[in-house]
């Protein structure tokens, strides 16, 4: 049921923007003080927030169940309440089921573990039938029986260790813990070093009593909790069976069996399992580095004596689901859409993964709905999405991604991402070089939550994040995987950022306890970070979709990319690549190699090129009034060409080995999924130690700063046509 809206308002001053030069816009007040920056701040309220959280985290609604079907209807019941233009993009893909698990002790003595949470008194919403055993998606099904290998994190690195060691893993059940990289990870790693089957274990040293007080008396983990999560680790990303194309009902599917989805059982438990087995381990001591937070010394190997069994059997099956796609229409550059979106899916209730990020989607489309009634739409268009099973695999949104390519790489201005977005007051942001400036500036017009003395989002942000390289500018971070930013980012070519804020005392993740009943305890019961992400995430967004032009720079790019190329350097040399001159020298010091430095040359050449164009712009950006300037000879606006700009990045081609990764800006790691393989295709060559493609790779960069180095002299020209109005 729709809840009751009532808007909220209060009075809230915005102080100007200064025009100056772009690398000082960054550092400004926000858009001049009007109705629609006041009301941005003012609408959004806690009272709605809380009710949206109600809405949506009150039952578990894994996808493709009927939680996730009754969420989705609340989904469209409220987008349309607000008067939006609500479409159910609706998805078949290839989904997992679970049927059974089992994990036994078989020797030294027999026993039989229990695979589910304790629910608990304290927590009604733990207590639901809906939760069932833990369980990872994608594991492969059988029943095998055998001894036991400890892989630390089973990262790549940890089994390249064991295998150094003698440690053989052939014929074992690998037992490994939770951190470190992409759970998918270690299955396809374990699966390559011979394992017959895996144990995936939360460790309280990474998510436990080591770091706090166990929920329910705290909010960290406790002795019963088990992270759930999806295994894929394929080389593109959405529905196993459709890459590139959209998963219709229809669709032309590849055979599931020429797919490479996981072949071993894996198992995730809770502590309280694992020490069963590994306090019977008898083997070598681990590696510095490898002792977890289990009050045992832990062993590489269980010797021959300890045996487990461990059976998995899941089903899988082309299955329906829908994202939920929201449009406000823009007034005067509708073609061109700024898009928020967050995932609705989630293991059990959801309350911070995703659902403390939905909310402020869904807050932000009532603040922007309700300034459309008051007749202050949108310049340009503005899309709130909420997608469907993103923790099976980030398909939904990489299914409207692909059905929508063409138009999206064409015409999206940005991608806002809010996933899990309010889970403390600590405010931070990844963001693609061309959208930093506009985080920066939208974060200096909200209030810091919980704030005493008047400090803004941006003040507490550089307060504790100061970045070395650029004094007065907080760190951003670089986007990797794991969200779903990837299919704009890294498929459509979208500038893309990830907005949140983090820093409360727990973590629930994807266990039954992600409730709203630990969200409350843990993050708060004031929805203060929400508010503050609602408030910051629409500024940002306001700026994006009516700016007379775009206020991005794309040529940001230029320094980030030199940036880079250092730590793509310390690469080379850490692995041999490049020697060193001086054994005592810091890595940072030694000059590029030659394909590096051809690259360096061509960022420093167009920034040095396109100065003037990047000085005279924040004129045009910040005016009050839209600027119609036109470039010759294609008549686009400075928007379309800032747009076009950004897709530089884009390789149609793809990255070698992975063709649906098409920006050569950045692309998830592809040895830890989470993690962000920053101009990818140099960094393979580096890993390779391929100096030829190496050379490849640097040509490929050259040419983007050439077609940066193109459209910005096009922008030029167009400036010259027409100066701003003021």
């Amino acid at each position: 049921m729709k809840p009751n809206l009532q808007a909220v308002l209060a009075a809230v001053t915005v102080v100007g923007l200064t025009t100056g030069s772009w690398a000082q816009l960054g550092n400004q007040p926000s858009v001049p003080g009007n109705a629609r920056s006041a009301a941005l701040l003012s609408i959004p309220s806690p009272e709605h927030l809380r009710k949206w959280h109600e809405l949506i985290a009150s039952e578990p609604h894994l996808a493709t169940t009927p939680g996730d079907l009754r969420v989705i209807e609340k989904l469209v019941e409220a987008f349309k309440g607000m008067g939006l233009e609500v479409e159910r993009h609706e998805f078949w893909a290839y989904m997992p089921r679970p049927v059974a698990a089992e994990l036994e002790l078989v020797s030294p003595e027999r026993r039989t573990f229990v695979l589910k949470e304790t629910p608990l008194a304290q927590d009604t919403y733990s207590q639901s039938a809906e939760h069932g055993f833990g369980w990872n998606a994608y594991s492969g099904s059988g029943d095998v029986t055998a001894a036991v290998v400890y892989a630390n994190y089973g990262t790549k690195a940890d089994f390249e260790t064991l295998k150094s060691l003698g440690v053989e893993c052939a014929g074992k059940v690998v037992i490994a813990r939770y951190g470190g990289n992409f759970r998918g990870y270690k299955a396809k790693f374990a699966q390559a070093a011979g394992a017959a089957g895996l144990i995936i274990y939360t460790d309280p040293a990474d998510s436990g009593y080591v770091k706090g007080l166990m929920y329910p008396e705290g909010g960290f983990a406790n002795d019963t909790c088990i992270e759930r999560g999806s295994l894929l680790t394929l080389d593109y990303q959405g529905d196993p069976l459709t890459p590139g194309t959209e998963a219709t009902k229809d669709a032309k599917r590849l055979d599931p069996a020429q797919v490479d989805l996981p072949k071993i059982p894996v198992q995730p438990v809770s502590w309280s399992v694992a020490v069963e087995i590994m306090k019977r381990m008898n083997g070598a001591a681990v590696p510095s580095g490898w002792q977890g937070g289990l009050p045992l010394p832990y062993r590489t190997t269980g010797g021959e004596e300890l045996k487990v069994r461990l059976m998995v059997k899941q089903d899988r099956a082309v299955l329906p689901t829908a994202n939920v796609i929201a449009t406000l229409r823009g007034s005067e550059e509708p073609d061109l859409k700024v898009i928020l979106g967050c995932h609705h899916d989630a293991w059990g209730n959801g309350a911070a993964d995703p659902t403390c990020g939905t909310i402020t989607l869904i807050e932000a489309a009532r603040a922007f709905s309700e300034l459309a009634k008051q007749g202050m739409r949108p310049r340009r268009t503005i899309v709130f999405a909420a997608w469907g099973a993103e923790e099976t695999g980030i398909i939904g949104s990489c299914e409207w991604v692909e059905a929508h390519t063409q138009d999206l790489t064409a015409h999206a201005v940005a991608y806002i991402n809010l996933d899990m977005a309010s889970m403390g007051i600590d405010f931070g942001s990844s963001a693609s070089p061309s959208l930093q400036r506009v985080v920066m500036q939208a974060a200096r017009s909200v209030p810091q939550a919980r704030a005493t003395d008047g400090a803004t989002v941006f003040d507490a942000w550089l307060k504790r994040t100061a970045d070395a390289a650029r004094p007065g500018q907080p760190a951003f971070g670089d986007l990797g995987g794991g969200s779903d930013h990837v299919g704009f980012l890294c498929h459509a070519g979208v500038p893309s950022l990830s907005i949140g804020a983090g820093g409360a005392m727990g973590n629930s993740y994807h266990t039954i306890y992600d409730t709203l009943t630990w969200y409350r305890k843990v993050v708060g019961e004031d929805y203060a970070p929400a508010l503050m992400v609602t408030r910051t995430a629409a500024c940002a967004a306001d700026l994006l979709a009516n700016q007379p032009v775009l206020p991005v720079d794309p040529a940001n790019a230029a320094p980030e990319t030199l940036r880079l190329l250092k730590s793509l350097n310390a690469r080379a040399i850490e692995i041999g690549m490049v020697a060193r001159t001086d054994s005592g020298s810091d890595a940072s010091t030694v000059p590029l190699f030659p394909a590096l430095a051809r690259v360096a040359q061509a960022a420093e050449r167009f920034e040095r090129d396109t100065e003037r164009v990047r000085a005279a712009l924040p004129r045009y950006q910040s005016s009050v009034k839209p600027a119609s300037v036109q470039e010759e000879p294609t008549g686009e606006s400075i928007s379309q060409s800032l747009v076009r700009a950004d897709r530089a990045w884009l390789w149609e081609p793809g990255l070698a080995g992975r063709p649906w990764f098409k920006n050569l800006y950045a692309a998830p790691d592809r040895d830890s999924g989470y993690a962000a393989s920053m101009l990818p295709a140099l960094r393979a060559a580096i890993e390779a130690k391929d100096i030829a493609s190496c050379e490849v790779a640097a040509d490929q960069y050259i040419g983007v700063f050439r077609r940066l180095t193109e459209v910005y002299e096009a922008i030029g020209t167009g400036l010259e046509r027409q100066s701003p109005e003021r």
